[in-house]
């Protein structure tokens, strides 16, 4: 069959090449959209089913949307090519009149189809990413019983953490292949041959089961990448005289390429990214403007930040600072214990491995998740992950000092003072990635922002092992946990001017203004002696009709003399507790001092109470403008406050506010 090279795309004289090669197991071709993968490879096996009059199999995730797509794709190409007549089109099937050979189309939700795959002798992948992992492992293991069977796949990349990344792609070698294509023995012209690479897999060393021999495999994988430039139906033919110029699209795609350069980058020149979408949790995160090359600099401590939840994965990622001008901080490398190095001490021998292998032998600087402290069953002394993962890193011969606080910082606080550094409103402070830190920067680009504000961990279940797990946030957290432990000063001062802000300019709270004269009538003080290991006292005056919050204890338990000595320092003229009856015996040692002590029982519903409550707070309630500046205990409980959802875990602040709230409605009521 003599073929018009004026039909074909020069994906399409790779595919010819390959598709020819018994040596070659996959072809696969990713990059941007309108770059003429699908279409290429529809002309080519139209093409080969006429010589050869061998079937093929061509696949979606979803059968349903087969025919509207790579079907119709085919259509058209058989048209293009002027061999429409020798193929008869049915539904799901295209059958050669001139050898009886058929091209069949399935999804992946007919498992009849798969297990019959044996009989073809070439497989199409269409839209592979949407395909899961064990999905093609089965495709691949089932295709065989035929000489120079093939898998061609096709895709658009976007998550960097995509399986196929990191399953197929990463895990192989590769080396450039001269762009070069030969067909009927005459090398075609280098400007019908470009696209952006050719890739082959370097040649394994495998063991022969029959013979016992080790055998060297040749390269068995070629990857094709191209874009819209490489498509002559997009910017027309080298010398002009074919193809077709689109002059929308290309300025369609020049468009994304000055206003949305990740887009750009993932849909336009066929690059590994992340699609923004405007909700982003670090949203003024700028791939190509904060990251880079900064690498490890011997000299400097290393800081590590630790996330224990064990899927997908361990997270750990590497810092350094450098405080001679202002404060400069990066992370240079990321370690991901995924299974089986997903428990504490296996995820902290890799951290030991890579610093060796740095050379490093100075002081270790742990930053982390809060609740990594808490005591547990791990082992028989009951000791916290934190300190098995410690215990593990000093039996490896490092100095280890401990930074994990013990109270995690406000989520959506943290976004915020983060994303100000990216914005250049922090003065003094930079923050960058090094390019090697795939893993990190693509969850820094994807991760999402709840209705709070804080971190959207969206779950997603793993097919094989059916284990529901948060996908993203992880590293996103190590990434908090080190910058706020490494500018505590500068995060507490932003802090407390955001708060500012917020509550005054959203109408959440106003301010008491000390400047006007007033007078104090009540003077309340609300305590709650026990709530998720916390103390909360809350010391309110009445001002007018209005209540001014004068002072705040918020706390992790101390010693019950020291909770008395607290509330007994707090004047008011009256003490009202919300507790269990627990806590009466401490009552009554009060009551010795301070007779007028009120106890009310603890709230079954506080989620009901807090929404009840929430416009007379709103309303009612003035915050005090100097306490915050000066008071990491009042800026705590705001901040416990502010991060209030149905789902937190921590709503210790607001269910004392609530109930601070719910008494005087109710007292005012009498």
């Amino acid at each position: 069959m003599v073929i018009n090279y004026k039909k074909l795309n020069p994906n399409g004289f790779y595919l010819l090449n390959y598709l020819n090669d018994e040596t070659i197991r996959f072809i696969i071709l990713y990059g941007g959209s309108s770059s003429g993968k699908s279409y290429s490879v529809a002309q080519t096996i139209l093409i080969q089913t006429l010589q050869d009059g061998e079937n093929t199999l061509v696949m979606r995730k979803v059968g349903a949307s087969i025919l509207k797509t790579i079907y119709e794709d085919y259509k058209v190409a058989a048209a293009g090519l002027g061999i429409s007549h020798l193929f008869k089109f049915q539904q799901n099937t295209i059958k050669c009149l001139a050898n009886g050979a058929k091209i069949d189309f399935s999804g992946l939700d007919d498992p009849e189809k798969i297990k019959g795959i044996s009989n073809y002798k070439r497989v199409q992948l269409e839209e592979w990413s949407e395909f899961e992992h064990p999905d093609f492992k089965q495709l691949r293991k089932r295709l065989r019983g035929k000489k120079g069977q093939q898998i061609i796949c096709t895709f658009n990349p976007i998550s960097e953490s995509h399986w196929i990344k990191k399953e197929f792609i990463d895990k192989d070698k590769w080396h450039d292949v001269p762009m070069t294509v030969t067909i009927a023995g005459k090398e075609l012209p280098e400007e019908l041959t470009k696209v952006k690479s050719v890739k082959k897999n370097a040649p394994r060393q495998i063991l022969n089961p029959r013979t016992k021999q080790i055998e060297e495999q040749a390269s068995n994988t070629v990857i094709i990448q191209s874009t819209y430039l490489n498509n002559f139906w997009v910017v027309g033919s080298p010398d002009g005289t074919y193809g077709f110029y689109d002059e929308q699209c290309v300025a369609d795609f020049e468009y994304d390429r000055v206003h949305d350069p990740d887009y750009y980058n993932v849909y336009a020149l066929g690059e590994w990214g992340v699609i923004r979408t405007g909700s982003e949790f670090f949203g003024s995160f700028n791939r190509g403007k904060h990251s880079g090359e900064h690498r490890y600099v011997p000299g400097l401590p290393i800081h590590i930040s630790v996330d224990n939840n064990v899927l997908p994965y361990i997270s750990v990622s590497y810092w350094q600072v450098d405080f001679t001008t202002g404060t400069k901080i990066w992370q240079f490398h990321e370690t991901c214990g995924e299974s089986p190095n997903n428990t504490v001490k296996k995820s902290s021998k890799l951290v030991a491995k890579y610093l060796k292998s740095i050379e490093y032998s100075d002081k270790v600087y742990v930053h982390g998740d809060a609740s990594t402290k808490a005591a547990n069953s791990i082992d028989d002394e009951k000791r916290s992950w934190m300190d098995l993962f410690i215990d593990t890193l000093q039996k490896e011969g490092f100095e280890i000092e401990d930074k994990v606080g013990n109270k995690n910082p406000s989520v959506a606080m943290t976004g915020e003072f983060i994303n100000a550094i990216f914005d250049c409103t922090v003065p003094g402070i930079e923050i960058y990635i090094d390019e090697s830190c795939s893993v990190s920067i693509e969850d820094y680009m994807s991760v999402q922002k709840d209705a709070n504000g804080a971190i959207l961990k969206t779950k997603v279940k793993n097919k094989t092992t059916m284990q529901t797990y948060e996908e993203h946030g992880h590293l996103s957290d190590t990434f908090r946990y080190v910058v706020v432990d490494l500018c505590n000063e500068q995060y507490i001062e932003f802090s407390n001017r955001r708060k500012r802000n917020l509550y005054g300019n959203k109408g959440v709270f106003s301010f008491f203004n000390p400047d006007r004269e007033y007078t104090y009538d009540n003077k309340i003080v609300y305590f709650i002696p026990y709530i998720n290991s916390k103390f909360i006292l809350l010391q309110i005056f009445q001002c007018g009709d209005k209540w001014h919050l004068v002072d705040v204890a918020f706390r992790q338990q101390e010693s019950i003399e020291d909770v008395k000595e607290s509330i007994i320092s707090h004047e008011a003229s009256k003490y009202v507790a919300e507790c269990s009856s627990a806590f009466f015996s401490m009552i009554r040692e009060i009551r010795k001092v301070l007779p007028n002590v009120k106890v009310l029982p603890e709230y079954s519903d506080v989620d009901r109470r807090i929404a009840a409550t929430s416009d007379f707070i709103k309303e009612n309630i003035l915050l005090s403008s100097s306490k915050l500046d000066e008071s990491d205990e009042y800026s705590s409980f705001l901040s416990n406050v502010l991060d209030y959802n149905l789902d937190s875990e921590e709503k210790e602040g607001s269910t004392a506010l609530s109930g601070l709230a719910y008494y005087l409605i109710k007292s005012c009521s009498h």
